[in-house]
């Protein structure tokens, strides 16, 4: 018998098991250019943790709906040890502080039946610790680029009538994608 701290339902790890190569390219692309773009700077493992978490939940919310909570709950000890490292008292606070208002946000937005998920507020509250880091105005931007984003998308999908009623557009690709361009934007 194995033990994991981390226990998948069956589709969860089957999607992980078959997309493996995707996620793994996804990260190798996402996680080059940070290296690229932020060097050898102390926040670098906390925004590559970030990267590998974000490949790992698009293509989970892609092909399942829903954004697991044995992949987004863990995300959040594991980045607030990862972000302690820098040692920066006020970037480690605002980061706190703008993970619990996107959380909240969008767990009020998930109770009121809007179209966000109680995964999305999860993983928007992982958005909030890592991009909070660099400034509330990154969050901004994230959060907007992902709105925005994922409105287009659904507009173009309306438009080209390959959506029905009641079709559903996963969010969490839009936003983890938004939160690490905006990483790679910004940088440090």
């Amino acid at each position: 018998m194995r033990i994991s701290p981390i226990h998948l339902d069956a589709d969860t790890a089957g999607v992980l098991r078959r997309d493996l190569p995707i996620i793994a390219s996804a990260f190798v692309l996402t996680g080059g250019a940070l290296v690229w773009r932020v060097g050898a700077q102390a926040v670098l493992p906390a925004f590559l943790a970030f990267a590998l978490l974000a490949s790992a939940l698009v293509v989970c919310d892609a092909r399942l709906m829903r954004l697991p909570d044995p992949l987004t709950l863990p995300g959040y000890p594991l980045l607030a040890a990862l972000l302690l490292i820098p040692f920066d008292r006020d970037a480690y606070l605002r980061a706190l502080f703008a993970m619990a208002a996107a959380y909240t946000v969008h767990l009020v937005l998930a109770l009121c039946g809007v179209g966000i998920g109680l995964g999305d507020a999860k993983a928007a509250g992982l958005v909030g610790l890592v991009v909070g880091w660099l400034s509330w105005a990154a969050l901004g931007q994230a959060l907007v680029s992902a709105y925005v984003c994922v409105g287009l998308y659904a507009i173009g999908l309306a438009v080209s009538r390959r959506a029905g009623r009641g079709s559903v557009v996963p969010f969490g690709p839009f936003l983890l994608g938004a939160a690490v361009l905006v990483l790679l934007v910004r940088g440090t």
